[in-house]
């Protein structure tokens, strides 16, 4: 087994969109592929340690190898945490967030008079951390038959339900600094002129949107927008046609998940300019073997978590009444 490297032959994969991901439970569908060099030797394996002859150190290794690569998965599956700049902090550490508190004067004076400097104040927030267990369990004997795809079903509901419980804390955290100004409602659905105006609003205040979370029964809707143009460009066209949708439009990055709302469009500008999430220590996995009920175990506790927003400036929303 030392010869194999499941960190290597488990990959990250996109569903179709780019970035959309499917919530759909075929095989094909999930979030990770295994390398098809490698696939037929790791299911084997699988099977293998979980047979009569398998032993629980050869079964510990193989959930440890496999559990490290699926796990990088959470990130790319949670919705709201791109809307925030990643920190860290050491498990012990006194973790400070600071809060620049700006005074900025310029008057119109004579040259006879003298000058009045400004200086940049800080004051320091203590953030709240808060963390996330889940687990996963497998029969023996359901292993031994079904191989790499119940495993790979399961983690992949682990990994899920971890980013969901992410996206829950962190979405309350979006929601409570979108200024009530930057909350816009439409009737019906996603219409073009709503999405224009977010994108107008937002640069002429000077902080553009550049990412929306929405959900994808919603951005298809963009197939029924009216275009004022004499013509479609191809780009557009084909995007229509192979995604239901326009990733690039009005230079807004779209991150299409089925977890999202479908009623609201969640917009947001760069991370640098709303706040951070602090992830404080490491996460940990734990293995045990349970020989009375012939399973194994994964017991998965999450590093501490802390989303702070200096500043709502740069997020909007659209609600669909």
């Amino acid at each position: 087994m030392s010869e194999l490297k499941l960190s290597e032959t488990i990959k990250y994969r996109a569903i179709a969109g780019g970035n959309a991901l499917s919530a759909s439970t075929r095989p094909q569908d999930v979030y990770y592929s295994l390398d098809p060099d490698y696939a037929e030797d790791v299911d084997k394996l699988v099977r293998l340690v979980s047979a009569p002859g398998g032993s629980v150190a050869d079964r510990t290794r193989l959930f440890a190898a496999v559990v490290g690569p699926i796990m990088q998965v959470i990130p790319y599956v949670s919705l709201y945490d791109r809307f925030f700049m990643p920190k860290t902090a050491e498990h012990l550490e006194d973790a400070l967030v600071a809060v620049e508190d700006i005074i900025n004067l310029a008057y119109g004076t004579d040259l006879q008079s003298g000058i009045l400097y400004n200086g940049a104040g800080y004051q320091f927030v203590r953030p709240t951390f808060q963390t996330f267990n889940t687990g996963a369990k497998w029969s023996w004997y359901l292993v031994e038959k079904a191989g790499w795809d119940v495993v790979a079903r399961t983690l992949q509901y682990v990994t899920w339900e971890l980013a969901r419980k992410r996206d829950a804390a962190s979405k309350t955290v979006v929601d409570n600094a979108i200024p009530t100004g930057h909350k816009l409602t439409v009737s019906g659905g996603v219409t073009k002129s709503a999405v224009d105006e977010v994108v107008r609003r937002s640069a002429e205040i000077g902080f553009p949107v550049t990412q929306a979370v929405v959900n994808p029964g919603r951005i298809m809707e963009m197939q029924s927008w009216t275009w004022v143009m004499p013509n479609i460009p191809q780009g557009v066209a084909q995007a229509l046609i192979d995604n239901f949708y326009y990733g690039n439009y009005g230079g807004v990055n779209w991150f299409v998940n089925p977890n999202a709302s479908s009623s609201i469009i969640y917009f947001g500008g760069s991370p640098e300019q709303i706040g951070w999430h602090w992830t404080k220590g490491a996460g940990r996995t734990d293995r045990a073997s349970d020989i009375d009920n012939a399973e194994d175990r994964l017991a998965v506790r999450d590093a501490e978590h802390s989303w702070y927003a200096q500043s709502g400036l740069s997020l909007w929303t659209v609600t669909i009444a």
